[in-house]
């Protein structure tokens, strides 16, 4: 009976020793070797470098994978500059006036005389800084810059000697008249077309630049002249 125990727990010692076997010893130790084939392990991990990595100097990596700069806002300096070196005060405060580009504004006889009378108060029947009506802003203008110096005073026989135009076609120096008395189409006000429809006269509020498409100037717009020699024609 002592040895039917003994055969017993013989027995079952070896059969503990098959279920409880590691499944793969070798997956805990990456230097072990398969057992039949002698080889490292499938397991082993594989070193991978990324390229193009670099932690020492800057000056070492190759010129052509440096980063650049990018360069936009000295490019936008560089423009402004230039720009400012080709223009000068006033036409960029008259580019402002008019919203108009500043590269139109070429006549400097005109961006003088509108700068030395811009603001002059209104008056009627005056002719200098001291006060000044439209029809004789009109004719000191002409004279001064476009050396016209025949053009009637009164701005109704201004209309009457200049040459009829369409709006389409007023250019620089053309006149643009106007009703304010509620008379029919009688003229009584006179202006100066400048550019981007805009055109500048003497207001009640004093020499301005006003805008033909407003309302009030639209609604009171007669016609257009041109008082100017054949070099400013069509």
């Amino acid at each position: 009976m002592k040895n039917q125990f003994i055969l017993i727990g013989l027995l079952l010692g070896v059969s503990s020793c098959t279920v409880f076997r590691p499944g793969n010893s070798g997956a805990a130790n990456p230097s072990s070797r398969d057992a039949r084939s002698g080889t490292a392990s499938a397991t082993t991990p594989q070193v991978r470098f990324i390229r193009d990595i670099s932690t020492g100097d800057p000056a070492a990596v190759p010129e052509e994978r440096r980063e650049r700069p990018a360069r936009t806002d000295e490019a936008k300096n560089s423009s402004a500059v230039e720009s400012r070196e080709r223009f000068n005060d006033l036409q960029f405060k008259y580019a402002i006036l008019t919203n108009s580009p500043v590269e139109l504004l070429t006549n400097q006889k005109l961006l003088d005389f509108m700068d030395a009378w811009y603001g002059v108060p209104y008056h009627y029947g005056g002719t200098d800084r001291e006060g000044i009506d439209c029809s004789a802003f009109a004719s000191l203008l002409l004279s001064d810059v476009y050396q016209v110096s025949d053009l009637p005073r009164m701005s109704r026989d201004q209309y009457k000697s200049s040459r009829r135009i369409s709006k389409s076609h007023l250019r620089e120096g053309d006149l643009v008249f106007f009703h304010t008395l509620g008379r029919g189409h009688t003229v009584t006000h006179v202006g100066v077309y400048l550019y981007n429809n805009r055109f500048i006269h003497a207001s009640v509020s004093g020499v301005q630049i006003s805008n033909l498409g407003e309302g009030y100037y639209s609604a009171h717009f007669v016609g257009a002249g041109r008082v100017l020699g054949d070099q400013q024609d069509d």
